[in-house]
């Protein structure tokens, strides 16, 4: 619980240091960011996918739209033709990095977030880190080396995604995914659900305060989960079977499923490894 406390304090100094937000209006000051005199302003730009090996998005409101492409030349747009220059998304490419951020540093003047829906195409493989504030990020069927994503006050959906490792912070959102396949996934939130239909993962940790935790299970693994007032359902492949250790102060644990009772609850092989541990939170598997 002192990670997720960590990672609850670093959310929050993230929500304030970006800015703060009044229906679709941005209020306040932009936070520094360092070499921002080398940054370009654009609505949309081009790069050379072949340069890149990671990419950095922080941003505030409106919507991030992340999209997978094999072309050589790849694009990034936001609707911001209407807003000044200053208040355009600000980009620079150096060392194989591409950055892009949502203004221009320390930029004090308000930004209507409708004219904020950014859409970026990125090359298969690569690494990719997004920070973000009231925004929705969207990440359709795509292939990467690591992600990670930081996010507050927004909601994260994915559809189909392979990953080396997934990382996810959430605070105030629900993170939703159709297929997620990774060595190793993790998940800290706060007042947020969490639901991936179908997770293939060598190693599963999640740490929730009061959201709902939905996870089909299909690979054999060691899953950890972690909360407070939370539910937690998870599907089990059927043919893996699982062994699950369940603490708890006052949750109940629950299953229609075969399954020996006692200090561990044994699904047919038991291959997939649980151990779940709550204050007030249900278990049950399916």
């Amino acid at each position: 619980m002192k990670k997720l406390t960590a990672v609850i304090l670093i959310l929050l100094s993230l929500f304030c240091l970006c800015s703060c937000k009044a229906g679709d209006i941005n209020l306040g000051i932009y936070a520094p960011y360092w070499n921002f005199w080398n940054y370009s302003a654009a609505s949309s730009f081009t790069y050379s996918a072949s340069e890149i090996t990671e990419v950095n998005v922080i941003w505030v409101g409106g919507t991030i739209d992340v999209v997978s492409s094999k072309k050589s030349e790849l694009s990034v747009t936001e609707n911001s033709e209407d807003l000044a220059d200053d208040a355009k998304m600000h980009y620079i490419v150096k060392d194989g990095k591409l950055t892009i951020h949502y203004t221009k540093a320390l930029y004090r003047e308000d930004v209507d977030a409708s004219k904020k829906h950014l859409r970026i195409e990125i090359p298969e493989g690569i690494e990719l880190d997004i920070d973000s504030v009231n925004a929705f990020v969207k990440i359709d069927e795509m292939a990467l080396g690591e992600i990670k994503i930081t996010n507050v006050s927004g909601n994260i959906e994915f559809g189909n995604l392979a990953a080396s490792k997934v990382k996810i912070e959430n605070v105030d959102g629900s993170v939703v995914a159709d297929e997620i396949v990774a060595d190793e996934f993790s998940s800290d939130s706060v007042s947020g659900a969490l639901s991936i239909s179908k997770i293939s993962a060598n190693k599963v940790k999640v740490q929730t305060v009061s959201g709902k935790t939905t996870l089909g299970l299909a690979k054999k693994s060691k899953v950890d989960i972690s909360g407070v007032s939370g539910e937690v359902e998870l599907y089990v492949d059927e043919k893996l079977g699982a062994m699950v250790k369940f603490s708890t102060m006052s949750g109940k644990f629950s299953s229609d499923k075969p399954h020996t009772t006692g200090e561990i609850y044994t699904f047919g092989l038991g291959e997939i490894e649980i151990d779940v541990e709550t204050v007030s939170g249900n278990l049950k598997i399916y």
